[in-house]
């Protein structure tokens, strides 16, 4: 766990919504996937696929099933994927806050300064998609892009600052949208507050679709159990169509970190305590929470 003392930025605040990209990560460089054969991958997981660009620089197709839909062009545009040529990758652009909280891959702060390369994989026109669309469309970009480029050593998503292995990444299709896509693009992140026992677990990569991320500011519950749960409730968030209003009250945990329906704390949307300020559904954990509520939205 890095004992890195950071301090708040609080005039960097996230955008209403960002586009989702990620890097495919490599210590040698690869060659460049031909467009037919990320076309062929693509085709295998969404359908009739057009290769809109095949240059050195980028690969670019539009995704048919997948319609952009906006005031001028009411009968919809095909989003277009977009999967770059290997080229070079400089990990100083990952700052110190995100390098803390790499949790889900092997000394992730020591091991990005290893990858010398990367492949940008992204999409456009895809804002317009409804939210579950978007992350279908991303998660199926990063697996033809997987298929096309099996030397991958990670995959860092940028809106989250999120780390992961392309095993993580196949080990994640056993389960449903939601589940896949927070464990490939949404971080939990954990903070101590310094000179006093009150802790943070957030989560951040909701706010790239226009979605509210889940926060719990709480003492004396096992951080493992809170990022648990914050997860859980980032997945019913996502299945249900944000269902959760200010003012509700949601399941809570045990003392063994289980959801208990007898628990229930109340729920409300403010600002993020943790940088970039964006909107969180944060929840006030009862005995356990900390710090002061915001103004309910």
């Amino acid at each position: 766990m890095s004992k890195k003392i950071f301090d708040q930025d609080t005039s960097k605040k996230a955008p209403e919504q960002e586009m989702l990209i990620a890097n495919l990560l490599f210590r040698e460089k690869p060659a460049k996937a031909e467009p037919d054969a990320i076309k062929a991958a693509l085709e295998e997981l969404v359908g009739t696929v057009e290769i809109v660009s095949g240059k050195k620089e980028i690969n670019m197709f539009a995704v048919p099933k997948y319609m952009a839909v906006f005031k001028d062009t009411p009968q919809g545009m095909p989003v277009l994927a977009n999967i770059g040529a290997p080229r070079e990758f400089s990990p100083d652009i990952v700052d110190e806050l995100n390098r803390s909280q790499f949790w889900d891959y092997p000394n992730g702060s020591e091991a990005i300064d290893g990858f010398k390369y990367c492949v940008d994989v992204f999409g456009m026109l895809s804002g317009a998609l409804d939210y579950k669309e978007q992350a279908e469309f991303f998660v199926n970009m990063i697996d033809a892009a997987l298929r096309n480029y099996p030397s991958c050593e990670a995959i860092y998503v940028f809106a989250s600052g999120k780390l992961t292995t392309p095993e993580d990444f196949e080990h994640s299709k056993q389960y449903d949208l939601a589940g896949r896509f927070i464990r490939l693009a949404v971080n939990a992140r954990f903070f101590t507050i310094n000179n006093s026992d009150d802790m943070i677990v957030d989560t951040i990569g909701f706010y790239a679709f226009g979605g509210a991320d889940v926060q719990l500011h709480f003492h004396d519950i096992d951080p493992n159990h809170a990022v648990e749960y914050v997860y859980n409730i980032a997945s019913y968030q996502f299945n249900n169509d944000f269902p959760v209003k200010s003012g509700e009250t949601i399941d809570g945990i045990n003392g063994n970190g289980r959801i208990a329906r007898d628990i229930q704390w109340r729920a409300q949307y403010e600002n993020s305590l943790i940088q970039p300020i964006r909107t969180v559904l944060d929840i006030n954990c009862g005995k356990y929470a900390a710090g002061q509520r915001g103004n309910c939205r």
